[in-house]
């Protein structure tokens, strides 16, 4: 049996055992082929030092790059079956729920109906998820980006902003000034730094008197909360539109220059790139990137 798929499946199974189990060969049977893996390498993959396999710095970086021949591989055979016909296939998709409203939902919809043999998988996550480990083929991202190793598409930018019911102004007061916004009842996403992301437009406010700010994950339920009068809450303008355009919910962002947030189409740079990935990534650049 082919060692690097032993490999890959001891690290995603976590243990010898369980792998053994997986490929229907004996615990040491695996222990050797790893050991012999190890040998020919000159590097040692796991740590066995401990109680729990873990898995070494030069083996994670064996496994991502196992990976990703492995996916080659596939997209290969994938490419090789659509190379007479019009492009078909799976695409993994991920983004954060702030975009699931946003114009990246109807382009979806479009492109279904010009690539109907192309499928999606999509997973909307709070968390970044990790494109090569995870086997996603696209990421819609927000913010900042980390890893360079991706190429990013810039594609638009999203506002934030705070809205409320005009019954809890009528109660709290219109905030004018941010201090006097953060006094008020107000709930935020726990895994955005709402200090980094506003402190540029007060450098000078004390950040550490609003501690009692409402935290969560799920900006859709903070909008269902806000409309109920529970607070006031941080969300982007596309997901709101039609409710201040209706007066359900009131912009109550105090007069600053607000930082918008840039969206990216972050993915892998492949030196060879099926068709499914190529047609995809021209519908995106036409959509959102035409001058």
């Amino acid at each position: 049996m082919n060692t690097h798929i032993t490999f890959v499946t001891v690290v995603q199974s976590g243990s010898f055992s369980a792998a053994a189990k997986q490929l229907h060969k004996t615990p040491s049977a695996i222990s050797k082929q790893i050991a012999q893996l190890e040998q020919k390498l000159g590097v040692q993959l796991f740590d066995r030092t401990t109680r729990v396999l873990k898995i070494t710095d030069a083996g994670q970086i064996y496994y991502e790059r196992s990976c990703d021949i492995a996916r080659r591989i596939d997209d290969t055979e994938n490419e090789l079956k659509e190379f007479s016909g019009e492009p078909g296939g799976l695409l993994r998709l991920t983004w954060p729920n702030a975009l699931s409203t946003s114009p990246v939902t109807p382009f979806l919809a479009a492109f279904t109906h010009q690539y109907p043999k192309i499928v999606f998988d999509i997973n909307v996550s709070v968390e970044r998820r990790n494109l090569i480990e995870e086997k996603f083929d696209f990421a819609f991202r927000q913010g900042p980006l980390e890893d360079s190793s991706l190429v990013a598409i810039h594609l638009f930018d999203i506002e934030p902003l705070f809205v409320a019911t005009p019954a809890f102004i009528a109660q709290f007061g219109h905030p004018n000034t941010l201090p006097e916004l953060l006094t008020m009842p107000l709930i935020t996403p726990s895994n955005m730094d709402l200090a980094k992301l506003l402190k540029p437009l007060a450098p000078d406010m004390d950040w550490s008197k609003f501690q009692r700010l409402h935290k969560g994950i799920g900006l859709m339920t903070f909008l269902e909360l806000a409309k109920l009068g529970f607070s006031a809450t941080l969300c982007f303008r596309h997901m709101v539109q039609s409710d201040l355009d209706n007066g359900t919910l009131i912009d109550i962002t105090p007069s600053i220059p607000t930082p918008k947030q840039p969206i990216f189409l972050v993915y892998q740079n492949y030196q060879y790139m099926p068709a499914k990935h190529r047609v995809f990534i021209d519908a995106v650049k036409a959509e959102f990137c035409a001058a």
